[in-house]
């Protein structure tokens, strides 16, 4: 691990930091920025704590565009551009009297589920209120120190331990993500379950059917937008907790084509995390469904395809909406997807791509026909005939709030698509952050 990690930040967080250290509050970075500059990897996005309360964050910041979003966890968006960095007043663990107002919905959810969580706190109390001691590592950059308060987040960290904060059982029926979280922390770091941790996360696989959809639903983008999608799929199933979070992916898991999906998946990461290719939602999306899409409509195999007919679109949107239920992808990633799918046979036969490298689209589905050709293809000079894209974003690791239709799962929110803040707003209202996972280090 790094000594100093002040020159692994950018200078912008800095400012942020420094801004409001200077205001008198103290503030931390907090969340997976921490832990994955801790591991010497690049973080996606950064998230700010702070002893300030919103309405004190946004008289700090009375030069630049702030929001305060959230109904019951209120937190502040400082916006730049496109870039939004989250900003959130140190919390503590709720009274259990405060969850007596349950929502209707959720009248059969466990005893101690969390539902209002607004108290705010001291930083210790924060540090103590998170799921993870490896997320409840702060760090101040200005004086450039670590604050472990729990003691255990460095070396857990060093040692690869997952271990939760207090009685494991405990704070799974607190908040059920809490185990969708634990398991992804094993696929994406390759870490280990602390024994109590582990007995206590498949003791409560089922909890998760207590969550609210759209956190379910926003756990789901974020997981298909990660460079490691392919082994956090593996973690899920292989803990029993994919047959209750995706039971129809569960169901074709161990299958040929699942096997392919995988492999498409996993190079894709590895592009993503040399910074050739994007961590588009669509794209994933889009990885998973091709396989079963050759075997249904077209050519069983690695690589067939399948030939176009009228009606192909309405089939391929049913296979992702089967594949991926009872969760709901926005309507804008379906189709994304759809069409990325549609593109794949003019790029294996090469026909009139010129005339459509300028369309939107374009580089995920350019991105996926060069990963499905060193998988499966084997095309000699492929890349390099293929036109590259006439407008091409690149990569990109901007952090955006998706909403979603608390009455579904999924809802209305667009990955792949820049929010205007009015609209980021509105998301944000939309949220159902029952907890600190809402905002706890979206790894």
């Amino acid at each position: 691990m790094p000594k100093s990690l002040k020159n692994k930040i950018d200078p912008y967080i800095i400012d942020v930091i420094g801004r409001l250290r200077s205001a008198g509050f103290e503030t931390y970075l907090v969340g997976g920025a921490v832990r994955d500059i801790l591991l010497d990897r690049t973080p996606k996005d950064y998230d700010v704590s702070t002893a300030a309360t919103p309405e004190e964050v946004r008289r700090v910041f009375r030069d630049r565009h702030t929001l305060i979003i959230g109904k019951r966890f209120r937190l502040v968006h400082l916006i730049r551009g496109r870039d939004i960095t989250e900003i959130s007043t140190f919390r503590k663990r709720p009274d259990q009297e405060d969850q007596a107002d349950r929502p209707k919905r959720c009248e059969n959810a466990p005893e101690n589920m969390i539902f209002h969580d607004n108290a705010f706190g001291t930083s210790r109390d924060d540090a103590f209120r998170r799921d993870f001691t490896v997320n409840a590592i702060f760090y101040d950059p200005i004086d450039d120190k670590l604050v472990d308060h729990t003691g255990l987040g460095v070396s857990d960290l060093r040692d690869g331990i997952v271990r939760t904060i207090g009685d494991p059982s405990l704070r799974f029926e607190e908040d059920p993500v809490r185990v969708l979280r634990a398991i992804k922390l094993v696929g994406q770091y390759g870490f280990t379950m602390e024994s109590e941790t582990g007995r206590a996360v498949r003791d409560s696989l089922e909890l998760i059917l207590h969550a609210s959809p759209s956190r379910l639903s926003l756990e789901l983008e974020k997981i298909l937008r990660n460079s490691y999608t392919d082994s956090i799929l593996k973690a899920f199933h292989d803990y029993g907790f994919l047959r209750y979070y995706l039971p129809d992916l569960d169901a074709v898991f161990e299958t040929p084509e699942m096997d392919y999906a995988l492999q498409l998946l996993a190079l894709r990461g590895e592009r993503i995390r040399s910074g050739i290719f994007r961590a588009s939602l669509s794209t994933a999306v889009a990885m998973v469904a091709l396989p079963f899409a050759e075997t249904e409509i077209g050519q069983a195999g690695r690589g067939g395809l399948w030939d176009y007919y009228l009606g192909v679109e309405s089939d391929l949107r049913h296979i992702i909406l089967r594949l991926f239920h009872p969760l709901v992808l926005t309507h804008r990633t379906t189709s994304d997807a759809v069409n990325n799918l549609l593109m794949q046979l003019r790029f294996k036969t090469h026909r009139r791509l010129h005339s459509c490298a300028d369309r939107k689209g374009y580089p995920g589905a350019r991105e996926f026909a060069i990963i499905q050709n060193i998988v499966a293809w084997h095309i000699p000079d492929f890349e390099d005939s293929c036109p590259l894209p006439v407008r091409s974003s690149g990569a990109t690791n901007i952090k955006r709030r998706r909403g979603h239709r608390g009455g579904r799962r999924g809802g209305n929110g667009n990955p792949d698509q820049a929010q205007t803040v009015h609209a980021a707003a509105q998301a944000a209202e939309s949220v159902e952050p029952a907890t600190e996972s809402e905002r706890d280090f979206n790894a």
